[in-house]
């Protein structure tokens, strides 16, 4: 994903002024300039909420200089790459969407303003002057077909909000699992050395295979499970209301 410099500092929870003293003391790269804009990425993110736990752990600033740039020349610079790929890679894959603010209000009718907002805090959208970037047009498309058998969007808001929590959940858990056998395996505070790399980011990668697959399958069996019962349970509700007529 891009950002500007304001989009960076909110992903990251930070300001705009730390940004650019970041990049002023060599910590954070600077960004992509098309024309007089600057452009950053994923990686820059990633770096910048780094940073930001470091500096909130006491590390100073010539520290975290120090440990980013002498890792980085202790290691082979691909397999460097491959470990941050493997680690800093979004898991979402959706496209984006751009269209007019318009449309949304269209859409949504004239009193969306707080639909808007909760549209915004839960990353479904991204407001920028006249422009609405739609974050995953495949889950709205789902709410507007859902919409059509009765559904409002505060209630597919809601069912949506309470399985993020619960992912965050389950997310939690399984990086914690990760930081755990590390810890286990090497202590506290260990970092790859060169001949290293290429093992831990094979792990990093299998983990995410694991994560994905069991939430995936375990979600599917659970649907399975649940709708069975709930479709025995209404059935023999209504066949009870019947009989009693």
């Amino acid at each position: 994903m891009e950002y500007r410099i304001d989009d960076l500092a909110r992903e990251a929870k930070t300001t705009t002024r730390n940004v650019r003293a970041y990049q002023e003391r060599g910590l954070l790269p600077p960004p992509t300039l098309r024309g007089r804009v600057g452009i950053y990425g994923d990686d820059h993110l990633t770096r910048l909420k780094v940073i930001d736990s470091l500096l909130q752990r006491g590390f100073t600033s010539a520290h975290i200089a120090d440990f980013l740039s002498g890792w980085e020349q202790g290691k082979d610079l691909e397999e460097i790459l491959g470990l941050q790929e493997i680690v800093t890679r979004k898991w979402s894959s959706a496209e984006t969407t751009v269209i007019p603010v318009d449309l949304i209000a269209q859409f949504l009718g004239e009193d969306n303003d707080v639909i808007v907002t909760r549209l915004i805090e839960a990353k479904l959208i991204r407001i920028d002057g006249d422009q609405c970037e739609i974050l995953d047009p495949t889950l709205l498309e789902v709410f507007v077909d859902l919409s059509q058998y009765g559904f409002t969007l505060e209630q597919l808001l809601d069912q949506h909000e309470r399985t993020a929590s619960k992912m965050n959940a389950i997310a939690e858990s399984m990086v914690g699992s990760v930081t755990d056998h590390l810890i286990s395996q090497h202590g506290p505070g260990w970092l790859p050395k060169s001949g290293e790399v290429a093992e831990t980011t094979e792990m990093f990668e299998k983990m995410r295979a694991l994560a994905m697959k069991s939430a995936q399958a375990e979600l599917a069996r659970a649907l399975d499970r649940v709708q069975e019962q709930a479709l025995s349970d209404y059935l023999s509700q209504t066949l009870s209301r019947q009989n009693d007529q």
